[in-house]
């Protein structure tokens, strides 16, 4: 059974929470990271991990993340002059400044972040491509440590 591919638009925190449950473990090289300046909007390329699919082959698929109305952007602990460095991203959040202008935040693992202050949330996901089977399932060590008295 075909798969039907995701598109989603995150208007408000609520909406990019789930964009970030989509994106969790995606990974990107920085050469396909964008801002258009001109249009005020930052892309970013990604082979997206389909949590979304239950059981069966593990998937990946090419998706694109638009955010629109970039004021300023800023970043941290990224080498963007290494185009084929390679990201993962963590989340994405929204937090609101003064409505409806906010920032939104491109957490990746290492510690590396991506700052858009945006006039107002506005993003879409995009699977670009039909997907394909992945190598391996993502899998994140749980701290069990109990807390004691």
């Amino acid at each position: 059974m075909p798969v039907k591919p995701l598109k989603l638009y995150a208007r408000d925190g609520d909406d990019m929470k789930v964009v970030s449950a989509c994106l969790q473990d995606s990974v990107a090289q920085i050469g396909d990271m964008t801002y258009l300046e001109g249009a005020r909007r930052f892309v970013i390329l990604v082979n997206r991990f389909c949590w979304e699919r239950d059981g069966g082959v593990p998937m990946r698929v090419r998706s694109a993340l638009q955010i629109s109305g970039v004021e300023a952007i800023q970043q941290r602990q990224l080498n963007l002059t290494r185009r084929d460095g390679i990201v993962s991203i963590l989340a994405v959040q929204f937090e609101p400044t003064e409505s409806p202008s906010g920032v939104i935040l491109l957490v990746f693992s290492g510690g590396g972040e991506i700052r858009l202050e945006v006039e107002a949330c506005e993003a879409i996901l995009e699977d670009v491509t039909a997907p394909w089977a992945a190598a391996s399932r993502p899998a994140h060590a749980v701290d069990t440590k109990q807390e004691t008295e």
